[in-house]
């Protein structure tokens, strides 16, 4: 068989690149048929750049660069996927000087920090007409746990879904992580609104099929204050989020909690024949998804999932594997950008509703200017 080289150029080398794409590129694929191969690496930072290159396969030359000169790059490299992995806030030139050449990209959660750049990314996706696409790195679509949740509701198991409650933790040393590094800063990564909560976000609109259509919020600063051991004194974001999501009809409980003593969530999903009940601990047991009914000739079960290996409960790997086919056009399974594009409005719309103190309606990206 014939194998086909898919072209790469990495623009990030820090933690994630580290943990995730530079491992996957330096490995050979367990399918045929596609083989991902690194043709540049950029990242400001030149120690990260060398610790990038160490980490890739020796003998096959790959370019090293700032990602200012990403344009030049492209020109050179002409490759067939760009990954960013860079801060949140810098997400945007990347993506669009990527479309600008017809280059496919997979970005990492957020697509990027405001509405407006999402609307921006929208446009340029469209103005590529099918020559590049974008896809977007929500990671927990890929989980099986979240594929069979999806499954479940899709095939009517509660009914039709008229409400939940979603309430996800950090434990104190993941939750000082995003108040200690450039996360603390909202102007970088949007707050844990955005850089954290569009997970969940994503998921919710990805198991109910739709879309947040407005949003009442709360959040303030309550675990990690300034003059905490190792936090920044220019830290200036929320560690706790309170929300009201309305899914149209279907409103959604949100809370996201930056300190607690266990991490993971607690899902509930009311629906018109019963109630689903998920629970996934990031680090202990295994996730469960209860079902109980409104028939009382039906009993209750529980389908516990054996816990999956690798980052992010396997979702990292199982979406590593997909991507070749999503890249040439036959995968499914990815957030699209306007998935991504709401979540981040979504996400933007709990920090208004919030500063403003009162219910708003989440914008469509497309309709923005």
């Amino acid at each position: 068989m014939q194998v086909r080289d898919l072209r790469v150029v990495l623009v990030g080398a820090g933690h994630r690149a580290r943990t995730t794409y530079l491992p996957w590129l330096a490995t050979p694929p367990p399918h045929p048929g596609t083989r991902a191969r690194p043709v540049a690496v950029l990242d400001p930072d030149p120690t990260a750049l060398t610790t990038a290159l160490a980490a890739l396969p020796q003998g096959q030359p790959v370019l090293t660069a700032r990602p200012e000169d990403l344009d030049q790059v492209l020109a050179v490299t002409r490759p067939d996927l760009l990954i960013v992995a860079s801060p949140d806030a810098t997400h945007t030139p990347h993506v669009l000087t990527a479309l600008a050449h017809g280059v496919s990209v997979l970005v990492e959660k957020p697509l990027t920090t405001t509405v407006v750049d999402a609307a921006r990314i929208l446009a340029a996706e469209q103005e590529a007409a099918g020559r590049a696409r974008v896809l977007a790195a929500h990671n927990l679509r890929f989980t099986a746990l979240h594929t069979r949740v999806g499954r479940l509701l899709a095939d009517g198991a509660i009914g039709s879904v008229i409400g939940g409650h979603f309430d996800y933790t950090l434990n104190p040393g993941h939750g000082l992580a995003y108040f200690s590094r450039w996360h603390r800063r909202r102007a970088d990564s949007g707050g844990l609104e955005i850089t954290k909560a569009v997970h969940h976000l994503d998921l919710l609109a990805w198991w109910l099929g739709t879309t947040p259509t407005a949003v009442t919020a709360r959040a303030r600063r309550v675990f990690w204050p300034a003059g905490t051991p190792g936090v920044p004194p220019d830290a200036d974001i929320d560690d706790s989020i309170h929300a009201l999501v309305e899914y149209g009809p279907v409103p959604v409980h949100y809370s996201l909690t930056a300190s607690s003593p266990t991490e993971g969530y607690t899902c509930t999903l009311h629906g018109t024949r019963g109630r689903a009940t998920v629970t996934y601990d990031a680090h202990l047991g295994d996730p469960a998804i209860r079902l109980q009914f409104t028939d009382p000739a039906r009993a209750e079960t529980t389908e516990v999932l054996a816990r999956e290996e690798g980052r992010h409960g396997g979702a990292d790997a199982r979406m590593l594997a997909a991507l070749p086919s999503a890249v040439l056009g036959s995968g499914p399974g990815f957030a699209t950008a306007l998935e991504a594009a709401h979540a981040v409005t979504t996400g933007a719309t709990l920090t208004q509703s919030a500063a403003a103190g009162h219910r708003l309606p989440v914008p469509d990206p497309r309709d923005s200017p």
